[in-house]
C-alpha cells in the first residue's frame, strides 16, 4: 500500500528547531529526505505517494521554510547539516537509516554516508552529488567573500509580491527554472503573507558564500568512506547535464548512476512517478 502523509513533527539540532513531515509507518524502512537549496520539505510530496513500505521524515533543512534560522554568529555551511541529520535520526531512535536527498540535499546525504557509514543503509541522490572542491590557496578569499556576503544578506529583507500567485512566478522563472506546479506544491509549505505583502520564508543568508569549503583531498576523504548502495539520478536536463566528474567513479566504484528524462527538480515534475519507481527499487 503506497505511503500517506502521518503528520508535521519538529526536531531540535544545536539550538535550531527543525520543522518536518512524516509520511508512513514505523513499520516502514526509515529515510530522512533532504530537499535542495531554497526549496522545502513539500520537495517530496509528488513522489512519495508512489513508494511503499517506507517511513519518511522529510525536513525542512536549517534556514529553510518553517524552519528556525541558524544564530546570528553561525551560517549555513553544508557540513552543518550532517549534525542536523544525526540529530534528527537519534530522535527518531533510528541506529541505521536511508537518505533521499536532491541537489544541495543530496550533497548533504552523501556528506553524511562518508562521516558516519555505519549509520547509513542507503543513499539516494537526485541531480547532485559532491561540493565543487575548492583550491588550499583560495582559503582567505573564501572566508572574505563569505564574511562580506553574511553581512550583506543579514540586512536583506525576502523579496515581498502582491500574490501568491506572483511569488510563484518568481519561483517558476528563478534561478532554476520550475514547472509552475511544482512551484505551487513549495509554495503551500514555503510562503507567508505578512501584511497583505507574500513572501518567501528562507533566511537571506543561506545565499551567502561559505565560510569553508572542501578541497579536492577532502572530498575524496568523505567519499572514499562510503559503504552503503548509493545511486544518482541523473536529470537529463538538469544541473548535472554534462558528463559526471571521473573523480566521482574512481572514489565510489560502486555508485549506480542512471540518467532520466527530466529537468533538475524531476522528483518533483512530470517524472515524479518514474523517480519513485526507481527510489522504490533502490530501497528495496
Amino acid at each position: 500500500m503506497p505511503i500517506e502523509f502521518v503528520q508535521h513533527r519538529t526536531f531540535e539540532s544545536n539550538g535550531v528547531q527543525l520543522a518536518a513531515k512524516e509520511w508512513g509507518t514505523p513499520e516502514g524502512k526509515p529515510i530522512i529526505a533532504l530537499h535542495g537549496w531554497l526549496d522545502n520539505a513539500n520537495s517530496f510530496d509528488k513522489m512519495l505517494p508512489f513508494l511503499e513500505g517506507m517511513h519518511v521524515i522529510a525536513v525542512d533543512m536549517a534556514g529553510h521554510s518553517q524552519s528556525g534560522f541558524r544564530s546570528a554568529d553561525s551560517g549555513y555551511d553544508i557540513w552543518q547539516d550532517i549534525a542536523d541529520v544525526v540529530a534528527i535520526s537519534q530522535q527518531m531512535n533510528w541506529d541505521r537509516f536511508a537518505l533521499l536527498g536532491h541537489s544541495r540535499g543530496a550533497i548533504v546525504s552523501a556528506l553524511v554516508a562518508g562521516t558516519f557509514p555505519e549509520l547509513v543503509t542507503h543513499s539516494l541522490l537526485i541531480d547532485s552529488y559532491f561540493p565543487i572542491p575548492n583550491k588550499p590557496a583560495n582559503a582567505a578569499a573564501q572566508l572574505a567573500k563569505a564574511i562580506t556576503d553574511s553581512q550583506k544578506f543579514r540586512a536583506f529583507s525576502p523579496s515581498s509580491f502582491n500574490t501568491m500567485a506572483d511569488a510563484v512566478n518568481a519561483r517558476v522563472n528563478g534561478f532554476v527554472p520550475l514547472q509552475e506546479a511544482a512551484a505551487v506544491i513549495l509554495a503551500e509549505r514555503g510562503v507567508v503573507e505578512v501584511d497583505g505583502k507574500f513572501s518567501w520564508r528562507n533566511d537571506q543568508r543561506l545565499k551567502a558564500s561559505s565560510m569553508v569549503t572542501f578541497t579536492k583531498d577532502q572530498c575524496e576523504s568523505f567519499f572514499t568512506a562510503i559503504k552503503c548502495p548509493i545511486m544518482l539520478i541523473k536529470a537529463e536536463s538538469g544541473l548535472l547535464s554534462g558528463p559526471i566528474q571521473p573523480q566521482l567513479l574512481d572514489w565510489v566504484p560502486h555508485i549506480e548512476v542512471v540518467s532520466m528524462a527530466g529537468s533538475h527538480h524531476l522528483h518533483l515534475e512530470d517524472q515524479a512517478e518514474q523517480v519513485a519507481h526507481k527510489a522504490q527499487q533502490f530501497f528495496g
